[in-house]
């Protein structure tokens, strides 16, 4: 969700030939994480039980993040027919979001409430899985499939996104709610090597649009490169020698996220002070079969 300037960022809008298209395939994957959201009576007991939490560790913003406009609440995640809904909602007033960051007293003016979903801090790196965590805290998988299947709400300025998180690296699986346009996005930044970013647009052909069913994003990881997919279709692969990618767990979010009134400019242009709706259906996470130890089980 870095949205930095487009002067930094190596851009893309493609439509991939027939010829480049490799569908995903499952056979060599086994899968080590699932939550469809059919087992929660309520939002209550989803937090209580389940591996997510409903507001960033730290802050209810991305206070890092001028562009982004919401202030997420635990309120707008709910529960229906088995499936999560994470909505925008326009503020009837603008909030004055305070909060300090490297010791500095600062305020951010947001527009929005909404909702997120990212892994609880007790969500423990599994070494069966080949996954070892690097520093306190880190939490999540290392490397893996990676997929949500979800709807988006549409709306002017709406940037709902399924994203990982982890260090130096930020692997943006989806993002954006245009009805006909998703991209995705690999930063990466570190203190011994310049930031780097190389971002993808699509045009999505199909018919109905993105916002009138349900869709299924997915991401491998590996060492060697990134590979993404929007229903089991390949949409690129980015070796590692273009942006690497750090070897540590990482976080899993989804969230839905709003661009900012004062940014004039941006894809997917300014909100239009509607309610947006991303609805979940499942998040689920592979491990290749051959890494796997044998007494792997999340």
């Amino acid at each position: 969700m870095k949205k930095l300037l487009a002067l930094f960022i190596l851009f893309q809008t493609v439509q991939p030939s027939a010829q480049a298209q490799k569908p995903l395939r499952y056979r060599d994957w086994q899968l080590v994480f699932l939550d469809d959201f059919d087992t929660y009576r309520d939002i209550a007991d989803m937090e209580a039980r389940s591996p997510w939490q409903f507001t960033p560790d730290n802050y209810r913003t991305l206070v890092g993040n001028k562009i982004e406009d919401e202030y997420y609440d635990r309120r707008n995640a709910e529960l229906h027919d088995g499936n999560l809904h994470l909505t925008a909602r326009p503020l009837a007033e603008p909030m004055e979001y305070r909060y300090s960051i490297d010791g500095r007293d600062t305020m951010k003016l947001l527009h929005y409430e909404s909702g997120w979903i990212n892994l609880k801090p007790t969500f423990r790196p599994n070494p069966a899985l080949g996954d070892t965590a690097r520093w306190e805290g880190n939490r999540g998988f290392q490397y893996g499939l990676f997929e949500i299947r979800c709807k988006l709400g549409g709306g002017l300025g709406t940037w709902p996104a399924f994203w990982l998180s982890s260090g130096p690296t930020e692997i943006d699986i989806f993002e954006g709610g245009d009805p006909r346009e998703v991209s995705n996005n690999i930063h990466f930044s570190s203190s011994t090597e310049p930031y780097r970013a190389k971002e993808f647009h699509y045009r999505y052909p199909g018919t109905p649009d993105l916002t009138q069913g349900f869709h299924t994003f997915s991401v491998i990881w590996t060492a060697e490169a990134v590979t993404y997919y929007l229903d089991r279709k390949w949409l690129r692969t980015v070796p590692a020698a273009e942006i690497p990618t750090y070897a540590a767990p990482t976080d899993i979010i989804a969230n839905q996220a709003v661009t900012n009134y004062a940014t004039p400019g941006l894809w997917p242009g300014l909100p239009d002070q509607r309610q947006s709706t991303l609805v979940i259906d499942y998040i689920k996470v592979y491990k290749q079969k051959a890494v796997l130890k044998p007494t792997a089980n999340r």
